[in-house]
Parts: C-alpha cells; sequence; structure tokens
C-alpha cells in the first residue's frame, strides 16, 4: 500500500534515452529516488542519500538546460508559460529548503545549550529548555507542511500533450524534491519518516519508555525521537549514568544535523543555479 500511495505522487517519467547521455543519468538518479520514497521507511542515513542524489540530480539537469536545443527551445515564447511555471516551483524549493536550514540551525543551538545545562547538573533546567525550543522549532515546520499538502496537486507533471520533456523532468524533479523536503522536516519533528505518512500526513511518534537506558527499540525510532526517549528517561532518573546516556544521543544527533544541514545547503545552492540558468533565458 505504501508504494502505491508514493507512486501516485510520483509520476514515472520515460526519458528518451537514445537522444543524449545525460538523459540515463538522470533517469537513474529518478530511479534511485523512486525507489527510496516507495520503500517505506526513510533513515537519517536515506535522507542524507536522497539529498545527496537530488543534488547530483539537477547538477544533471542544469547541464540538459544548456544544451543548444534545450536552450532554443525553453527561450522560445510559446513555452514561456511552461518555463514560468517551473520558476513558480523553483521559487517554492528555495522557500522550504529556508525553513529546513532555519530549522536545523536552532537545533543545533538548543543541543548546545542542552549539553551545556546537563553537564553542569542543571538536568530539568535544561530538558525544559530544549523542549520548549523543539516546540517553537515544529511550529513553522508544521505550518510549511500544511501549506505544502493544501498545494500538492501544483507540482504534479504538466497535462497538455504538448508540454516539453525538459520541462515534465524539472517538474518532476521539483516533486520529488519536496517529498525528501518533507522527510527532513519529518525528522527534525520527530515524526515517522515513511512513504506513507509523507502522502497522507505524518502521525507524531509515541513510544512509551520501557526501561531506565533508552536503547533504539525500532527503525523507525529516529535520532531525534531517541533524545525525546532518553529525556523522558533522564526526568524520572537524575543519575550520572542516564546523563551520560543523554549525552552520547545528543553528540550523535549534533552529527546527524551538520549531516542533514549539509545536505540542505547543497540543494539550495543547486536550486538556485538552475532557476538562474532558467532566469537568463529570458534575459
Amino acid at each position: 500500500m505504501a508504494t502505491q500511495k508514493a507512486s501516485s505522487h510520483i509520476r514515472s517519467l520515460s526519458l528518451p534515452s537514445t537522444s543524449h547521455p545525460l538523459n540515463a543519468s538522470i533517469e537513474t538518479h529518478f530511479h534511485s529516488l523512486r525507489a527510496s520514497q516507495a520503500a517505506g521507511k526513510l533513515t537519517c542515513s536515506s535522507i542524507c542519500q536522497n539529498l545527496c542524489n537530488i543534488k547530483d540530480l539537477y547538477e544533471q539537469m542544469n547541464n540538459m538546460i544548456h544544451l543548444p536545443q534545450n536552450q532554443h527551445l525553453l527561450s522560445n515564447q510559446h513555452h514561456r508559460k511552461e518555463v514560468e511555471w517551473v520558476l513558480d516551483g523553483s521559487l517554492a524549493l528555495l522557500d522550504v529548503s529556508s525553513y529546513g536550514l532555519d530549522a536545523l540551525s536552532q537545533m543545533k543551538e538548543s543541543i548546545l545549550d542542552i549539553k551545556s545545562a546537563l553537564r553542569r547538573g542543571n538536568n530539568d533546567v535544561g530538558i525544559h529548555a530544549f523542549q520548549v525550543s523543539r516546540k517553537k522549532i515544529c511550529k513553522p515546520l508544521s505550518k510549511c507542511l500544511a501549506n505544502m499538502k493544501k498545494t500538492d496537486n501544483k507540482c504534479a507533471l504538466p497535462q497538455p500533450e504538448d508540454s516539453s520533456v525538459i520541462v515534465r523532468t524539472l517538474k518532476e524533479a521539483e516533486t520529488i524534491s519536496l517529498l525528501t523536503l518533507k522527510s527532513v522536516f519529518s525528522f527534525v519533528m520527530g515524526k515517522k519518516t515513511t512513504s506513507q505518512t509523507q502522502t497522507r500526513g505524518w502521525s507524531l511518534v509515541a513510544k512509551l519508555v520501557k526501561s531506565k537506558h533508552v536503547v533504539r527499540d525500532s527503525e523507525s525510532d529516529t535520532e531525534v525521537v531517541c533524545i525525546d526517549n532518553a529525556l523522558n528517561a533522564l526526568s524520572d532518573n537524575h543519575s550520572s549514568a542516564e546523563t551520560k546516556v543523554v549525552l552520547r544521543q545528543l553528540e550523535i544527533l549534533e552529527k546527524v544535523i551538520l549531516q542533514l544541514e549539509d545536505g540542505l545547503e547543497s540543494i539550495s545552492r543547486c536550486f538556485v543555479k538552475t532557476r538562474v540558468s532558467l532566469l537568463n533565458l529570458y534575459n
């Protein structure tokens, strides 16, 4: 079921592989991204890999835009509305990426603050401040997700028969990029990152702590969820052993946040580069 629901949002676009070597490379990246989304569970590792694939995909598409035949086609007034449609989508991608980068930056600050508090022995103060900060971080992300859900249908591939292949390719890239950005939001918010929850809205992971020492009980428990569980355990047991467990979890989460931040910054630069390439067609 999850695969069917994911595929309904990511339409398969078969590029004419014989026309140019770039087509085969682009289709390979699409295939990897589709397979990851359809697989269901998305770990931090797979999210980072998806971000890397999107970066490579956009680099290839930017090369495709600069092919003489595509420059001629896209600069034609007949296709101007289609190009403007793609430009609108690229602006949306940059806005969403900005939300994600802001959230990750705030997460890094929150992690540094709680680590400092725990090392000083101010467990209750540190935990409370971290939880308050998390709520502030999640609020704009939740609002952004709601807005994205309302406009999901606008990201669908164009229906007109005369839509150019490159425009349809760019729009599919936009759609699959938004799905990956949603998974980043889901990760930061401590939600399940599955293709099913991405296509029908995510539900919060509400795990009960079953032991004093928190371990990852399920593959669906992300580093953020593990921290939430670890902090719940620490609230009930202020032992030095529990504090060490939480500090180790925070170190892991901090590294993960840095990886996601690096991935988001990379694809944001690619979005800008592609947008500039399209804008230059009419300058």
